[in-house]
């Protein structure tokens, strides 16, 4: 992949009678010749990677004011409840504590005789928007000095630019083709005759819902792809909530020169990793289809569409964000100009690689490989084109190359093959397999996949979840992957794999991806790693109804199918607190029906049905669950149930110079110094490590700040907020929570052995 004054060329080579992991010889071979042709990159700039609203002017201080609220902004201590003062209490005793409380710009003070409550109520505001006439709200604005705002890229944002392809890595490890110095080399950079990256600078601009494709015709503005719209990397990220762009199209240009011995030889292959929300994709004037789903990936069959010069690639998106039916996770359009709380910028458009792919007439174009086993391996392995005859041939290799095992059948079937001695995946050992699938019509391809089981066994309070028939207790983060500069997209590959090294480094085994679906370069890097995933369903976070389910389901299918072959994944969690199971009433599709969807599409891994809501008390699925802020709670375990801490802490030191918006920083308990964070943490690893007799995992909010949610262990930029002194007495807490669970189990074991 070359760029050259502007444009950027790649080779792809088509091996069409063979496409071989070992060899690139073949019979006969066809050449596409890609030149791409990009904006200007002197059109492209990153904004500032901060909350547009920490840019402001100063802000007076104000007299007391009876009777108006400035809703919003609630901070910690008091948050969106208030704080209920004694029945004397007066507006100073509210100011007293805005005084005392970092970044407190304004309070509301509510008297007795306009409480419910015991006295009466304060709220601290760590900003000011609009404010409005309430005859039981009086405030004071303390003042605010002028900000020019924050701007904390990750350490990687720098190595993003206009001139060279962002995320160049091979976007789907899983299943690579080609030739390589070796199988991890290939599922890194893929192999360059097979493989064109069309990331980079794309033509761009907002449109209206309804409007003709705009064939034929440069766009007004340009943006870096993958990053989402609304991202710092994207160029043209909104500077408040009103400049939101729900409409867009995106617009590539490129030349397709094909030089072939044979006629009808082979096929390229599109592929989005994902688009949030709704899409269309053009190429030259015909198009290719819709997708609906901001989270799973999507591909079409282009050999016939594209010519040799001139081909004009047009995708078209739309994306209400909160103001929509669907599945969205935490994004909330007002947090450009409102940050705050529990849900932040959103993700528009584009926001995962965008690739071209040559594979035979006959190609592999999916597979399934159940590895939930101690012993063997299943693997399915459909194709595109072919017939009833054909056939596939698989070798098993481990780590050192040497071939274990093999199987044949029919293509489309299930083929087990026993693993002789088989070494098993674990954090302690992630050990990997590699995967080779060649078809009798000659495609080629490699996969890996990590024997392991993850089920519950008893003990003698209850269910435990078992690793590889042995209990390890979970001891992990809540994870959200969103970055400062790249919001749901990592800016570089080395940095989305470094959230994941956090948990070693922290001494924790198993993330909780929270309320999103990452890409699949992200669960490949915890495959190798070794830590284990509970993988959270994508909520409608606020506002569901009878609409998003339809929606829901969907998108539930599509990750399970497109996750089902990592290894690390363990567990699914359909529901989250009381984000949306409420709507969900009427068979199949409800609470006990979505659980049971979950359990059919893969029953080889455990399903949570409702992490820390009330659809958790129907006590169906395989997880008692509970949330508890700030201290972990106790959960208990049953005949059908292991218990689990799926949300504890909280714990927030704010750390000048990292914060989204200076100075606004909450969290639900604030400490003055990461010190006294790491103190207090350690204080509640010895709280669950006194329980693992019957509590069997524990989910810490979170790795990372989020916004203005300042209680992660990593600075929003991924800095670390520990000395090393504080790094390595919270890792020596957390191994001795997953120690204390090893021995646990042990003597439950010799208790029952003696039993008998």
């Amino acid at each position: 992949l070359h760029n050259n004054s502007f444009k950027m060329a790649a080779l792809l080579v088509w091996c069409l009678s063979a496409v071989s992991v070992v060899s690139a010889s073949t019979a006969t071979s066809e050449v596409l010749t890609v030149v791409a042709n990009r904006p200007d990159p002197s059109t492209w700039k990153r904004t500032m990677c901060g909350s547009p609203s920490g840019n402001h002017p100063a802000i007076p201080a104000q007299p007391y004011t009876i009777g108006v609220d400035y809703p919003g902004n609630d901070i910690k201590p008091c948050g969106s409840d208030g704080c209920v003062l004694s029945a004397s209490a007066t507006h100073m005793d509210c100011e007293t504590k805005c005084n005392s409380t970092q970044g407190c710009t304004a309070y509301i003070f509510a008297p007795a005789n306009c409480s419910e409550k015991t006295g009466p109520i304060c709220w601290t505001k760590g900003s000011v928007g609009e404010g409005r006439k309430s005859p039981c709200r009086n405030s004071r604005i303390m003042g605010q000095p002028a900000s020019k705002g924050a701007d904390i890229p990750s350490q990687w944002a720098s190595q993003v630019n206009a001139t060279s392809t962002p995320l160049p890595a091979f976007p789907r490890p899983q299943m690579v083709r080609g030739t390589g110095s070796s199988f991890d080399e290939l599922r890194d950079v893929g192999d360059s005759s097979l493989f064109v990256n069309l990331n980079g600078l794309w033509e761009w601009e907002p449109t209206t819902p309804g409007s003709a494709p705009p064939f034929g015709k440069t766009l007004s503005g340009s943006i870096l792809v993958p990053f989402p719209v609304e991202s710092c990397l994207s160029g043209v990220a909104p500077n408040s909530s009103a400049n939101i762009v729900q409409d867009m199209w995106y617009r590539l240009t490129f030349d397709a020169q094909r030089e072939s011995q044979a006629q009808d030889s082979g096929r390229t292959l599109l592929h989005f990793g994902a688009i949030d929300w709704q899409s269309a994709v053009y190429l030259n004037g015909k198009m290719l289809g819709n997708h609906t789903g901001g989270y799973d990936g999507f591909s079409y069959d282009v050999t016939e569409a594209m010519k040799p010069t001139g081909n004009e690639l047009l995708v078209y998106a739309h994306d209400p964000s909160d103001e929509g039916h669907q599945p969205n996770g935490k994004q909330r359009i007002s947090a450009i100009d409102r940050p705050g709380g529990d849900t932040y910028t959103p993700t528009s458009g584009i926001w995962q690689t965008v690739w071209l792919e040559a594979v035979p007439a006959v190609y592999i174009s999916d597979i399934h490989i159940n590895q939930a086993s101690t012993t063997a391996v299943v693997v399915q392995a459909t194709l595109a084109g072919g017939s009833e005859s054909d056939s596939v041939a698989i070798e098993v290799m481990d780590s050192s190359g040497k071939i274990v095992a093999s199987g044949k059948g029919a293509a489309g079937d299930n083929i087990t093959i026993a693993v002789p001695n088989a070494n098993l995946w674990s954090p302690e050992s992630p050990y990997l397999y590699d995967l080779k699938i060649d078809t009798s019509s000659g495609d080629s391809v490699v996969a890996y996949f990590g024997l392991r089981t993850f089920v519950l066994g008893d003990g003698p309070k209850g269910k435990r979840p078992l690793l590889n028939n042995n209990f390890t207790f979970m001891a992990g983060f809540l994870d959200q992957s969103w970055w400062p500069d790249g919001q749901y997209t990592a800016p570089t590959d080395e940095g989305l794999a470094y959230d994941i090294l956090a948990l070693p480094m922290f001494g924790l085994n198993m993330i909780r991806l929270h309320q999103k679906v990452n890409p699949e370069r992200w669960y490949y890097h915890a495959d190798k790693i070794g830590v284990v995933v509970f993988q959270d369903m994508v909520q409608k976070y606020g506002g569901a109804n009878n609409d998003t389910i339809p929606f829901f389901v969907k998108d539930l299918m599509a990750m399970i199918k497109g996750r089902r072959n990592h290894p690390c994944i363990v567990q699914f969690e359909t529901f989250n607190e009381g984000d949306c199971w409420g709507v969900f009433k009427t068979p199949p599709y409800d609470v006990p029906g979505i659980v049971a969807l979950a359990q059919k599409l893969d029953p080889t891994r455990l399903v949570d049905t409702d992490s820390g809501g009330g659809a958790n008390n129907l006590h169906i699925g395989d997880v008692n669950d509970i949330h508890s802020y700030p201290y972990p709670g106790d959960p208990q375990p049953s005949s059908t149930q292991y218990a689990m801490i799926g949300e504890f802490g909280g714990i927030g030191a704010f750390v000048q110079g990292k914060e989204w918006k200076p100075n606004s920083c909450h969290t639900y308990l604030h400490v003055d110094t990461p010190t006294d964070e790491a103190q207090t943490y350690i204080k509640m690893a010895a709280t669950i490590e006194s329980r693992v007799d019957h509590v069997s995992a524990s989910v810490y909010t979170q790795t990372t700040d989020l916004e203005l949610e300042c209680d992660g262990f990593l600075n929003y930029d991924r800095s670390n907020k520990f000395s090393e002194a504080d790094t390595q007495a919270i890792k020596r807490a957390n191994q001795a929570i997953i120690h204390a669970g090893y021995k646990a189990y042990a003597e439950e074991l010799a208790a029952a052995a003696e039993q008998l």
